[in-house]
């Protein structure tokens, strides 16, 4: 018997494969991420909010991520420490923090996400490409609508 036999016969099949699904995709690249580049997790969430907008508050990116408060903060240390992120006071509001990525924190974002693009390549090879534009959609759908289920 394989995980994917116990995934199918229980009464909530699809969370099931969603997670075995994220399992299986993120766990072996998160390993990977550290052993070469010594990015964990908790940085990298950091890593993708700045690449996406720059000149984010640590408090932003909690919201964004819905991570803890103190994994983020670590993070933003840890990075900041290791040359990838500058943080400084807000110009507008002094109590606010800023974090912006560094050439070098710029630069390892762009050698880590083509890692997990091809990881989502080879995911996503068992479909045709409609099949992927289809699942696109659908996983969109349930992602909006994340604050009308959520306990």
């Amino acid at each position: 018997m394989k995980l994917l036999d116990i995934v199918a016969n229980t009464p909530i099949p699809i969370a099931y494969r969603i997670a075995f699904i994220t399992n299986f995709y993120r766990e072996p690249l998160l390993r990977r991420m550290e052993r070469e580049f010594g990015v964990i997790r908790p940085e990298w969430t950091v890593l993708i909010c700045l690449a996406y907008q720059d000149g984010l508050n640590p408090r932003d990116i909690c919201e964004i991520t819905e991570q803890p408060r103190n994994n983020i903060s670590r993070a933003v240390a840890s990075l900041a420490a290791k040359g990838m992120v500058h943080h400084a006071r807000d110009s507008a509001d002094a109590r606010r923090l800023v974090v912006r990525l560094t050439e070098k924190g710029r630069e390892t974002y762009d050698k880590i996400m083509p890692i997990f693009v091809e990881g989502e390549t080879k995911m996503l090879s068992a479909l045709t490409p409609r099949e992927q534009a289809k699942l696109e959609v659908l996983l969109d759908k349930i992602c909006r609508n994340v604050p009308g289920w959520r306990q």
